[in-house]
C-alpha cells in the first residue's frame, strides 16, 4: 500500500458482524475499508480501532494482491493428482498466516490483547453482551495445551475448519504469545 494514498472508511448496513478490506486501487481510486453496522454497534472504540488495524495490515501487506496472484498460478494445477492439493494447502496456509500477521496489526494499533480479544469475541459470539475477554484468553491458553497434546485425527479434524481464519481461540492464543514476544516489546519501544 502506498503511504500517500489514504484508505476510505465506510460503513455497510448489515445484520451481519463483518469488516473487510477492498484494494482495487487504480491512479484515482484508494483502497476501502468497510465495517457492518452491526461491529461498529458491538464494539467500543478501542475495538474498532484494533478492527481498523486489523483491516489495514491487510492493504499494507498487500494481502488482496497475492491472493490474487496466488489464485491465478494455482488455478492451472488444481486439479493435477498430488501438486493441485499441496497447491491448495500452500494458498490455504497462506490465508492463515495473512489473518495472524492482520492480528499483530490489530494489536499494534491497540497495545492491548484484551481489546483485540473483545473484538473478536463480539465479532464471533454474534452479541455485544459477551465481554469476559480474560475468559475468552484464558480458553485459547486452554486451547493451546489441550491441542499439543491432541491425538492427529483431532488435530487434522481442526484444521480442517479452519479454511480462511484461524480458530477465534487460536488466534489470540497466538497473538497472546506474540505480545508477550521479545519481537514486539522491540516494535513498541522503537515506535515511543
Amino acid at each position: 500500500m502506498d503511504m500517500d494514498v489514504v484508505p476510505e472508511l465506510y460503513v455497510q448496513s448489515s445484520s451481519q458482524a463483518n469488516a473487510y478490506t477492498l484494494a482495487l486501487q487504480g491512479k484515482d481510486t484508494p483502497p476501502i475499508v468497510v465495517i457492518t453496522s452491526t461491529l461498529l454497534e458491538r464494539c467500543s472504540d478501542e475495538e474498532v480501532q484494533a478492527i481498523i488495524g486489523h483491516e489495514l495490515g491487510h492493504l499494507k501487506c498487500n494481502h488482496s494482491l497475492y491472493l490474487t496472484l496466488g489464485g491465478l498460478v494455482s488455478t492451472p494445477i488444481r486439479n493435477l493428482p498430488l501438486l493441485g492439493s499441496q497447491a491448495e494447502k500452500l494458498m490455504q496456509d497462506w490465508r492463515l498466516a495473512a489473518e495472524y500477521s492482520c492480528d499483530r496489526a490489530a494489536q499494534l494499533v491497540s497495545q492491548d490483547v484484551n481489546v483485540v480479544a473483545g473484538a473478536m469475541l463480539k465479532l464471533f459470539a454474534g452479541t455485544s453482551r459477551v465481554s469476559n475477554t480474560k475468559a475468552f484468553i484464558e480458553q485459547s491458553r486452554e486451547y493451546e495445551k489441550l491441542f499439543k497434546a491432541a491425538n492427529p485425527l483431532v488435530k487434522a479434524s481442526i484444521r480442517m475448519q479452519q479454511r480462511t481464519h484461524p480458530l477465534p481461540v487460536k488466534r489470540i492464543a497466538e497473538l497472546e504469545k506474540w505480545a508477550e514476544s521479545s519481537e514486539y516489546q522491540k516494535i513498541i519501544s522503537n515506535s515511543v
